[in-house]
C-alpha cells in the first residue's frame, strides 16, 4: 500500500471530519464528567452560560478567519462551541479545575476521536517504514490544514528518525484569544495531541515531544516525533 492510498490522505481537519458516533460518545462522556463535578443545577447554569457565549461570539467579526482561507461555517461553529464550553466551565470553576476536568475528558476520548481521522498504526505499517509513512502523511495533512486556514506550520526538522513541525498560527488559539483568554485553547484543544500521540507512539515505535504551545505563551506549538531506535518501526 502507498501512503497516498491511506484514509484521509491529503485532507485536513475541515475535510476529514471525525466519525459522528465517536463525537457523540465524546459529548456524552463530557456531559457525564461535567455533571459529576457540577451537579444538576450547576449543569443548567453551565449550559446557559455556554449558550450566552455562543450567542455573543456569533456577532463577532470572524473575517480574519475567512482571510486565512477558513470559510467552512460548520467548522468555525464547532471551534466556537468547544471554546464556549471551556470558557463557561472556567468561569464557574476557575481555570485550574476546569482544565483538569477537560483534560480528563481528553484522556478518555482522544484516542478514539483522533483515530477516526488518522489511519491506524497497522495501516501505516502496511506502507513499509512506519515512521517514514507517518511523516509523509503528516506533511500532506499540514499542507491541507494551511490551505483551509486551520494552521500555519513550518517543518523545521525532517530526517530518517525525526519529524518536527512548528505551528505559528492555530485557529483554536485565535478563537480562544477572541474569547479573551488564550489559555482556554490548551485544555480544549492542545492537550488532545498529548493524550493521543504518545499512545500511538507506543504502538508505532516513536516518541512524541512538545516543549510548549501558543496557548501557554510559547512562540510556537512544537510537534516533534522521534523514532525509537530498535523499535522495529521500519
Amino acid at each position: 500500500m502507498k501512503v497516498e492510498e491511506l484514509r484521509n490522505y491529503g485532507k485536513g481537519f475541515v475535510d476529514a471530519r471525525t466519525d459522528p458516533e465517536v463525537m457523540k460518545r465524546m459529548g456524552k462522556i463530557m456531559s457525564r464528567e461535567f455533571r459529576r463535578e457540577l451537579g444538576f443545577i450547576n449543569m443548567i447554569r453551565l449550559r446557559w452560560r455556554m449558550k450566552k457565549e455562543i450567542k455573543r461570539m456569533k456577532k463577532h467579526d470572524w473575517s480574519k478567519l475567512n482571510e486565512r482561507g477558513l470559510t467552512d461555517e460548520k467548522f468555525i461553529h464547532f471551534v466556537i462551541r468547544g471554546m464556549a464550553a471551556m470558557k463557561a466551565l472556567a468561569d464557574m470553576l476557575g481555570m485550574e479545575r476546569a482544565s483538569e476536568i477537560r483534560q480528563r475528558v481528553w484522556d478518555k476520548t482522544a484516542y478514539d476521536v483522533m483515530a477516526s481521522v488518522f489511519p491506524s498504526v497497522e495501516e501505516f505499517r502496511a506502507c513499509g517504514d512506519t515512521f517514514k509513512c507517518v511523516k509523509e502523511y503528516l506533511k500532506a495533512f499540514h499542507i491541507a490544514n494551511e490551505r483551509t486556514g486551520v494552521y500555519e506550520a513550518e517543518v523545521v526538522e525532517d530526517t530518517d528518525d525525526v519529524f518536527q513541525c512548528n505551528y505559528k498560527y492555530c485557529v483554536w488559539h485565535h478563537v480562544a484569544n477572541e474569547f479573551g483568554d488564550a489559555s482556554l485553547c490548551y485544555p480544549s484543544s492542545c492537550y488532545g495531541d498529548e493524550a493521543f500521540w504518545p499512545r500511538t507512539g507506543i504502538e508505532g515505535g516513536w516518541q512524541f515531544k512538545r516543549a510548549g504551545t501558543l496557548a501557554t505563551g510559547a512562540p510556537v506549538c512544537d510537534f516533534r516525533l522521534e523514532r525509537i531506535t530498535g523499535s522495529g518501526s521500519k
